[in-house]
């Protein structure tokens, strides 16, 4: 187990690294990362052994706090709101972390294969939360989790391009939910008076 004083390195470093990823991009330096987290650049290197290593766990740490908003999300929330909320938290995150994205496709880091029971955990997490949106009947029971998947991944590489605004992505969110939910009317039926 790691001593409280070298956790709270790592946690400085992870913190620090985001920062300077987001603004310096896949040139960011190692020492800049020390200077920025308040340690020497050995400590980071005990804790990283490479760039590449930071990165993943920085991804790994935010997919841990992904998944504790789910944790979170299932005591405090009515159904159907934490399955529009995670969806959205998710679609959040992926807007954040381009810079990391590419920093670890340019140095072959397979995030993904490294992420397996994590994905597992996010994976349940929302099966969990689309079983009970339909069970409160605020999303449509025709649809099952790889269209929420496939759904998801496209809000996502959206979101994680930069190229939309808060607002574009907010309302395309807007309508993808629309779409998820029960129809008013049932298929075939019309509106009086047209």
């Amino acid at each position: 187990m790691m001593r409280s004083d070298a956790a709270r390195n790592r946690a400085k470093v992870l913190a620090a690294a985001e920062v300077v990823l987001d603004e310096q991009g896949p040139a960011a330096r190692m020492d800049e990362i020390a200077r920025r987290a308040g340690v020497g650049v050995g400590t980071v290197y005990r804790h990283f052994a490479t760039k590449e290593a930071l990165y993943a766990a920085i991804v790994a740490a935010r997919v841990d706090l992904l998944l504790r908003e789910a944790d979170r999300l299932r005591t405090a929330a009515e159904p159907q709101a934490a399955f529009f909320t995670f969806f959205t938290r998710i679609v959040a995150d992926a807007a954040t972390k381009k810079a990391l994205t590419d920093a670890l496709r340019d140095a072959g880091v397979d995030v993904k294969a490294e992420q397996t029971d994590q994905r597992v955990r996010m994976r349940a997490a929302l099966a969990e939360f689309l079983r009970g949106a339909q069970r409160s009947g605020a999303v449509r029971p025709d649809v099952d989790l790889p269209a929420i998947l496939a759904l998801l991944r496209g809000a996502s590489m959206a979101a994680e391009t930069g190229e939309y605004s808060g607002p574009v992505l907010d309302r395309a969110l807007a309508v993808l939910f629309d779409g998820l939910r029960p129809p008013a009317y049932p298929p075939g039926s019309h509106r009086s008076g047209q």
